[in-house]
């Protein structure tokens, strides 16, 4: 099943993209009908295991369609409690930060949070902010979490997991390191990640059973047409079990929390000259079994 969210930014309506990609049936209408009514998406994705079999019936006669060209798509998932970066978790990302082989990884999985006012929808202009001149892509899998939970165990991890959809973990490189050479601690991981805007999902999520190895899919990146990433989730260090399992150990989780599971090379600020972002730009990601996200780049208006 392939759950979209469809309507204007800030009061989005959860649905279910229909076979052939080209009309939505909005879930709530149809939840309604089975005496399930006021579920957002996070409670909705929160119940998937027990709704699941019930919506896939219901849409055989699914009543109201929206044609998907008459509608903006927003994030699958408009506003998540939190929003968690797994940084570093790629093994080739590491070599090109780092310039070398067989770079060392961390012991752990590295925990950054997104601010979740962030999120926009997969076609919604990526701002870049009027202060920063190195505004960078990062094409990933993200995991959105059904049922929460603490100290979740790996083996258990999967049945947490509601689907995935493409993230771009947008970063401002030069908001990051900007006194990195005065002391370590001076890093600024959130203030470069945190930007509004900076949190481009979708087209869709597709659920669990959509996805039988999300440790086997393509993630590919165009930036105007020319292919800048193109690498395998085989890569990452650490995997998506034992992600859920490491940071519910430190949270919470919580329905419709999403987790960004890392990048591949190819960033903008590691090509050779450096290439970012800047308004007219698109960058273009897809993934093996969860679509096209297409996103325009704009810069934001000085004041």
């Amino acid at each position: 099943m392939k759950i979209v969210s469809f309507g204007p930014a800030g009061a989005e309506q959860p649905g279910v993209l229909l076979e052939g990609e080209r009309q939505i049936a909005p879930l709530i209408p149809l939840l309604e009908r089975h005496g399930l009514p006021g579920l957002d998406t996070n409670a909705f994705l929160g119940l998937l295991p027990q709704l699941q079999s019930i919506i896939e019936a219901a849409l055989k006669e699914p009543g109201e369609v929206i044609e998907v060209g008459a509608t903006r798509l927003g994030s699958p998932v408009p506003r998540p409690e939190k929003i968690i970066v797994a940084g570093g978790n790629y093994q080739s990302h590491v070599d090109e930060a780092s310039g070398q082989k067989n770079a060392p990884s961390p012991t752990e999985p590295l925990l950054i949070f997104k601010p979740s006012n962030t999120v926009i929808g997969p076609h919604d202009a990526l701002v870049r902010p009027a202060h920063s001149e190195q505004l960078d892509y990062e094409t990933e899998i993200a995991v959105v979490i059904g049922r929460g939970g603490h100290r979740i165990a790996p083996e258990d991890a999967y049945d947490h997991v509601a689907g995935y959809m493409i993230g771009n973990d947008v970063t401002a490189r030069d908001l990051a390191f900007k006194d990195m050479a005065l002391n370590p601690m001076y890093s600024q991981i959130t203030r470069a990640k945190g930007i509004p805007a900076g949190a481009p999902f979708g087209p869709w999520l597709a659920t669990r059973d959509e996805i039988a190895d999300p440790h086997r899919l393509r993630l590919r990146c165009w930036v105007n047409g020319e292919l800048r990433q193109d690498g395998w989730s085989n890569e990452m260090i650490i995997d998506i079990p034992h992600l859920i399992a490491d940071f519910s150990t430190v949270l919470r989780l919580s329905p419709g929390d999403i987790i960004y599971t890392g990048t591949t090379t190819g960033c903008g600020a590691f090509q050779n000259p450096p290439k970012f972002l800047f308004g007219g730009d698109v960058v273009r990601m897809e993934i093996t079994g969860l679509g096209v996200m297409e996103t325009p780049v704009a810069d934001e208006v000085a004041r």
